[in-house]
């Protein structure tokens, strides 16, 4: 089995491997130009020459078979000659020798401003003429005079008809064309080539930079373009500053998470050694005789609060992992009004007022699992009950079309300028409890937000004039259309 090569070999290679897109395009462009001009220079050196004849061949076959059907007048030779620019001739067999029969030929061409320096109808061919009804073709070719007479000749009732057309040598006027054509094609192609450079570096620029940007991402720099043309690399260029500022949220969420963890750790490692240290301690008080009477109890104190503490971890983590709730419709007082029903002894023991705002109509059913919610309202209370400052909490409801609001607060001693978002991290105390009956591990307000989140409910924390508000939104079920 190969085994992959390095991560720098790797790049090395590619690098070597890798050319430009500018230059390939540049490349292909130019090459399929290159080609497309040397095609033309093939077809006018060697096909364009054979079918100029090849047209020139049926233009004096089209004239003849006129002139066979029902052109035997002059009138209409003469319009034929005209229409069709070729030069027409036509002589009696009858009693005239070979010679006088040419020169009289050579006399009406010259007439007709054809210039030939040989010209001769053989015997031969005229004896075939006459013994047969297919016409002949024959091309004079001048030498010197770079030009051929194409003619076709056929004998109607004893008359010699001729059917000619000059024609030019068309294979050196192809190259002179093909001549000319390379040096203006040349200068063209030039131009061309520094044309499709230009453009198509005006469509790579863009990729060389979004390169770039990809490269400062790879490196966890996450950098975006301002350079988005409006086609598809602009839709790339905003897919890739779209991912680059998703990859950076991403990451401060995961570092702030990763902090959050040290924090969470470090907190549950000291929450977790003080009763450990305290067991471990009034137990060791018990082994040298020196319990009191008191050292069992504290054991068993302590004992207790890491039986909460494990409890609260464990809730936590539940809600952590997003496991499925299970939803009822609920009654939102009625589940507030059982949580006061179960601290309304401490809150008489502490002397603490309860100031509520009853609702004038009964609130709308909203779907939630009761116990979790029940928690939220445990939590937020106890929280309350353990740092009001003058002895009194604050609960109201509103209802909207939208959702149920509730509302909790007390007066507290926190600074005006305190972060109340600090509220929602583990083990986090935010102050020194008044309430030495209610003991806490931190996680209450964070089980709370959990909870919340979990439902699709929100949960807001406000400090205003030494007051600490909790506003809680619980959305009513989308009514089906």
């Amino acid at each position: 089995m190969r085994s992959s090569p390095p991560k720098e070999e790797w790049a090395i290679s590619l690098k070597k491997k890798t050319r430009k897109i500018s230059t390939t395009l540049t490349l292909t462009f130019s090459s399929i130009i290159i080609g497309s001009f040397i095609i033309m220079f093939i077809l006018n050196s060697l096909i364009v020459p054979h079918y100029y004849f090849s047209k020139m061949e049926a233009k004096v076959t089209s004239v003849m078979t006129d002139i066979q059907k029902n052109a035997h007048s002059e009138q209409q030779l003469a319009e034929l000659e005209n229409n069709n620019q070729v030069t027409i001739l036509s002589r009696s067999l009858e009693q005239s020798s070979l010679d006088d029969f040419n020169e009289s030929l050579n006399i009406e061409l010259n007439r007709k401003k054809v210039a030939l320096n040989r010209f001769w109808i053989t015997q031969e061919t005229l004896d075939q003429l006459e013994n047969s009804p297919q016409p002949i073709q024959r091309n004079f070719d001048q030498g010197k005079q770079k030009s051929s007479f194409l003619v076709e000749m056929q004998v109607i009732d004893q008359t010699f008809y001729l059917v000619g057309v000059s024609t030019v040598n068309f294979s050196e006027t192809a190259s002179l064309i093909n001549t000319f054509n390379f040096i203006s094609l040349s200068l063209t192609l030039i131009l061309i080539i520094s044309l499709i450079y230009i453009t198509v570096r005006k469509i790579t620029d863009p990729l060389v930079n979004l390169k770039k940007v990809a490269e400062e991402i790879t490196a966890l720099t996450f950098v975006t373009t301002e350079d988005i043309p409006a086609n598809e690399i602009g839709e790339l260029a905003q897919s890739i500053n779209k991912m680059s500022y998703a990859l950076a949220t991403y990451q401060k969420n995961l570092l702030a998470k990763n902090e959050q963890l040290k924090q969470f750790t470090a907190d549950l490692t000291h929450e977790l050694k003080t009763p450990i240290a305290l067991i471990k301690a009034y137990g060791s008080g018990i082994e040298d005789d020196l319990d009191d009477g008191t050292y069992l109890d504290v054991i068993l104190q302590q004992t207790d609060r890491l039986n909460e503490i494990v409890d609260q971890m464990l809730d936590y983590a539940k809600l952590e992992q997003q496991q499925p709730i299970n939803k009822v419709p609920i009654q939102l007082s009625d589940t507030w009004r059982q949580t006061v029903t179960s601290l309304s002894p401490t809150m008489t023991k502490e002397n603490i007022m309860l100031l509520e705002a009853d609702t004038d109509t009964p609130l709308s059913l909203i779907e939630a699992d009761p116990i979790l919610i029940k928690r939220v309202f445990e939590n937020l209370l106890t929280n309350s009950l353990k740092y009001t400052t003058d002895q009194e909490i604050q609960a109201s409801w509103r209802e909207t079309d939208e959702f149920i609001e509730f509302s909790i607060s007390n007066q507290t001693s926190l600074a005006a300028d305190f972060d109340v978002n600090k509220l929602w991290e583990a083990f986090y105390v935010h102050e020194k409890s008044r309430n030495k009956n209610l003991s806490g591990t931190g996680l209450g307000l964070s089980i709370v937000q959990s909870i919340m989140n979990e439902h699709g409910f929100t949960i807001e924390a406000r400090l205003v004039h030494k007051t600490l508000i909790f506003i809680l939104h619980f959305y009513k079920p989308v009514k089906q259309v």
